[in-house]
């Protein structure tokens, strides 16, 4: 998230401040959310699927892939494109995690985690609002910081690790809802304004 800061471009040259303005930035999060928050579902469906796998709590001839798309509406919202049929169908097979048994919560946790560490890093700079505008490149202190937190390797517990630099010692998704506000306003606004539903369909 750090590489794709407006301020981070504007300071490569890759941007002009003037184009910046609130249109651009609502675009610039609104991309950057699908890539993100969009993702977290995804990934605790991935390992709750998985895990009720283990425990035989998926009829593995009749429910097979009919409870993948459960689980995709019930936390996503994502139905399938085109009907599908637990007898021909395995769509959760087709994410190399699922039949190679490979754990996905740790990249649900890395989503969680760079925002946690972005915005303790933008607060260092005494940025504490638009996240998303905050540049955080070339500072040595913030370099510093971070890299004092790495350098404790697996010395001390994860918790102590991650509060040396963001003061919290567990994951925390309110710097992810900080990083987005300026969007999570916007869509209320929209939605309000053209009576759009809110919620699953």
């Amino acid at each position: 998230i750090l590489l794709v800061s407006p301020a981070h471009l504007i300071k490569l040259g890759f941007l002009q401040e003037e184009a910046v303005n609130s249109h651009y930035e609502i675009n610039f999060l609104l991309r950057l959310a699908l890539q993100k928050v969009a993702f977290l579902p995804f990934s605790y469906v991935m390992d709750k699927y998985r895990f009720l796998l283990f425990r035989n709590e998926i009829d593995r001839e009749h429910e097979l892939n009919s409870k993948w798309w459960a689980l995709r509406i019930q936390h996503g919202g994502i139905m399938a494109a085109a009907p599908r049929n637990d007898e021909i169908n395995f769509d959760a097979g087709a994410k190399y995690h699922i039949p190679s048994n490979v754990p996905y919560l740790r990249y649900f946790i890395a989503h969680i985690l760079q925002f946690q560490f972005y915005r303790a890093m933008c607060r260092l700079q005494g940025v504490t609002k638009r996240l998303h505008m905050c540049d955080i490149y070339g500072n040595k202190d913030v370099g510093e910081k971070f890299k004092e937190m790495l350098s404790m390797g697996c010395s001390k517990s994860w918790s102590e690790i991650l509060e040396s630099l963001t003061g919290e010692n567990k994951l925390e998704s309110k710097a992810m809802l900080d990083y987005f506000q300026p969007l999570y306003n916007w869509l209320k606004m929209e939605n309000l304004a053209r009576g759009y539903p809110v919620g699953w369909m």
